[in-house]
């Protein structure tokens, strides 16, 4: 059966899962992440269980989304393309010198991003190849001077012009 690509036909700003059980800590890219309720605030992100961040979150039970700012592609790169299970990406100089620590969560964050979410788990369902991890924002940050990275067809983008504003 041959694999439909529709995902990479789809905009998508571009963040990392940061999660640590307090022993192991890993750092990906992910792409399918979305808000799923005001109240409570709830962020879902889409894992796969091939993934090293997969059974790191599930012991966790908390993550972190960090949305990258468009001054940080390198670090969007090294997250997505470097295996958390042979690498610590953390110990890496980008990640290594933007390091800092989380308010409510064990998961680090990073310096210039222009958002980040700390979540604690509430629950995971199975869905096709990947888990939905919903978590309950504990803790968020916003910099308004920074522009978000967007992800579309596999190339990296950042914000055109403006057009108008939303009703």
């Amino acid at each position: 059966m041959k694999t439909i690509s529709y995902s990479q036909n789809l905009v998508h700003p571009v963040t990392l899962l940061s999660t640590s059980d307090g022993e192991h800590e890993n750092i990906a890219t992910m792409s399918w992440v979305s808000a799923l309720s005001r109240k409570p605030p709830l962020l879902m992100v889409s894992v796969s269980p091939l993934r090293y961040s997969h059974d790191l979150l599930l012991r966790s039970r908390e993550f972190a989304i960090l949305v990258l700012s468009e001054t940080q592609r390198e670090m969007a790169t090294l997250a997505g393309t470097l295996s958390g299970s042979h690498n610590q990406k953390w110990s890496l100089a980008p990640f290594k010198q933007a390091k800092k620590p989380a308010h409510q969560i064990k998961a680090s964050l990073l310096r210039g991003c222009l958002a980040t979410f700390e979540c604690r788990l509430v629950n995971h369902l199975t869905a096709g190849d990947h888990t939905l991890f919903i978590g309950e924002v504990v803790n968020q940050e916003q910099n308004s001077q920074q522009n978000p990275l967007i992800l579309f067809n596999r190339k990296y983008f950042s914000l055109g012009d403006f057009i108008e504003k939303y009703p």
